[in-house]
This record gives structure tokens, sequence and C-alpha cells, in this order.
């Protein structure tokens, strides 16, 4: 009888334990109508418009890549312009379940060997959007902010 006290003992705490591992509330998904407006990084500028069109434009190849940068550094490459649709979704594996915005490109159709880029909604408010540069647990991002 002990025995199995102990042992139920243990499967409940082995219980609270994992509860303890996992969300507790979801990311919210905002609607297409809270990210429509300007975003800037810098002098870098993404346009989501209502009809589900966007522009971007002088924002660095080593972005649309993400490719790694060191602590510190910027990305690298020429600056890029394109338009195209956008459409929120998810911001994929490395983003844990988060939001995303995803941009298919038009025109030009591929920047590099990318036909599109997704960003990642941040979980506070005022939105951001960003993408991770290089390895998502570097936690270096390049951030978008809403001016209007």
């Amino acid at each position: 009888m002990i025995r199995r006290l102990a042992v139920a003992a243990g499967l409940v705490a082995l219980a609270l334990t994992l509860a303890g591992c996992e969300p507790t509330t979801p990311i919210p998904t905002p609607s297409p109508s809270a990210l429509t407006g300007t975003w800037h990084h810098g002098s870098d500028v993404l346009t989501l418009d209502s009809d589900g069109t966007f522009s971007l434009s002088g924002v660095p190849l080593g972005v649309v890549e993400q490719k790694a940068v060191a602590l510190g550094g910027g990305p690298s490459g020429p600056n890029e312009s394109v338009t195209g649709t956008w459409s929120v979704g998810s911001g994929g594996t490395d983003a844990g379940g988060a939001p995303g915005v995803q941009l298919d490109f038009v025109s030009p159709r591929k920047i590099g060997f990318d036909y599109g880029l997704t960003l990642i909604v941040s979980d506070d408010y005022p939105f951001k959007l960003y993408v991770f540069l290089g390895r998502p647990d570097s936690n270096i991002r390049y951030s978008f902010t809403r001016t209007s």
C-alpha cells in the first residue's frame, strides 16, 4: 500500500512538472487590420496595405536571407526593394508557435534564393515584426516598428 502511494505521488509530481513546461496561454494571432500600416527599421520601410499587398524598401540582402551577424553587427549585402502580397499565418517552427506575417515576393519574384520572407509578430504591444538573423537561439533580431 505504501509503495502504491509513493508511485502515485511520483506520478502526480511528474505530471505537475511536465505541465509547467507547456505554455499556459497561446500567443494570440492579430487580425490583418491590426498589422496594416507603415513599419520602419531605421530607413528601411515596410508598408502593409489593407488590400493584402506590401512594399519593402531599403532592406539589406542579409535580412532577406536571415544571415547570421556578429553580436553588435549589422546585416550585410546590398539594399533590396520588393513588392508582393502578404497574409497572417504562422511564424514557423523557429518562432515557437508565434504568429507571423508571410511576405510573398512578386516584383522581383526572387531575391537571392528566396521567394518570400516570414516576419514574426512579437507577443507584446505595440507589436513589432522581426526576423532572426542567424540561429533563433542567438536571439539577434531585425525588428520593424509601426509608425502609422
